[in-house]
Formats: C-alpha cells, structure tokens, sequence
C-alpha cells in the first residue's frame, strides 16, 4: 500500500466517522415515571407505537395515541402443522417457539411521521414519547422522527409491559 493511499483511506474514515456522530438522535431515554411528569407539566404527548392488535388487546398507557411503526402480518401455517406443534408442546410438556411456522412480517407504516405529525399539530417542539412493548420499537421510531426534524423526542426504554405497567402506572385495555 502505498502511503498516499493510507492517508486516503484515514482521511476517509475520519471524516464518515464524523458525519455519522451529527446524524439525527432522539433526545433520549426515560422511564415511566419522567414521561408522566413531562405529559402533566409540559404537555408531551405518548405515542404507542406497536401493532393495533397489541394496543387494543395487551393493554396501553392511558391516554396515548395509536401511531404504529409497523403494521404485523402473520402467514398462518396450515392447520395440520398448527395441530404438529400442539402435539410437539404436549408430548415436551412446554410451549415451543413456533415464529418460524407463523412466519410473522413487520411492515413499516410508510405514513407514521405524517401521522405523528398530525397528532402534534404540526408542532416539532412539542414533547413527544414513545412507548411499545419493550422499548426497541419506540426507540427506532424516535430516531426516525427525530432524523424528520421532530426536536423533542423521548423512548420509554423499559417499554409499557417492563416499565409503564410494571411501574403501577395507569393503563387500560381489553
């Protein structure tokens, strides 16, 4: 190699390491607890993002919003494999993983930073919280508002089922 291609090859990483450190991020990460407090005394909204299905029947804050970042489509096996598996469990005397039979897809709701967008009025300033099951979702959806010019974005990193519910905060659902 020659030394002209080395400091090249430096100069390369250097200045797409430093690119990459002034790429958007969310605000940051908090519990249940400070969103409470940021939705009662600055008026920060919650966004649960999950799937309407989850929202609808494993509960959710009180008072969020539905704005899903993926849309779960499951390709139902045929029953002779789902009567398999059953067999599988019962003969193991324990549930097995069986998301490969199910074969669940996430597809990325192509309108979720209108909608948020909507829900908050156009207002990128205003607080926004992202809550969904454990904290991984809500937290690539706030890098993604927050890389959509939205400056006041936060994740509940324990999600609603490790941190909101968990915590004794209110919440409903079927």
């Amino acid at each position: 190699m020659t030394k002209k291609f080395l400091i090249a090859l430096i100069a390369f990483f250097a200045i797409g390491s430093h690119l990459y450190a002034q790429e958007a991020e969310y605000s940051d990460d908090i519990d249940a607890k400070e969103a409470a407090e940021m939705i009662k005394e600055e008026g920060a909204v919650i966004i649960d993002v999950r799937d309407p299905r989850e929202f609808l029947y494993a509960g959710h804050a009180v008072g969020s919003v539905n704005v899903p970042i993926f849309f779960v489509r499951i390709d139902l096996p045929p029953v002779e494999t789902r009567v398999k598996v059953a067999q599988l469990e019962k003969r193991k005397e324990k549930a097995i993983h069986v998301k490969k039979s199910y074969r669940p897809m996430m597809d990325e709701n192509r309108d979720f930073v209108e909608d948020v967008k909507r829900v908050v009025g156009s207002n990128l300033q205003r607080p926004v919280i992202l809550i969904c099951r454990s904290g991984e979702r809500s937290a690539y959806a706030a890098d993604k508002l927050a890389k959509n010019g939205f400056e006041n974005v936060y994740n509940i990193e324990g999600g609603f089922l490790f941190d909101w519910k968990a915590s004794g905060m209110p919440w409903g659902g079927e």
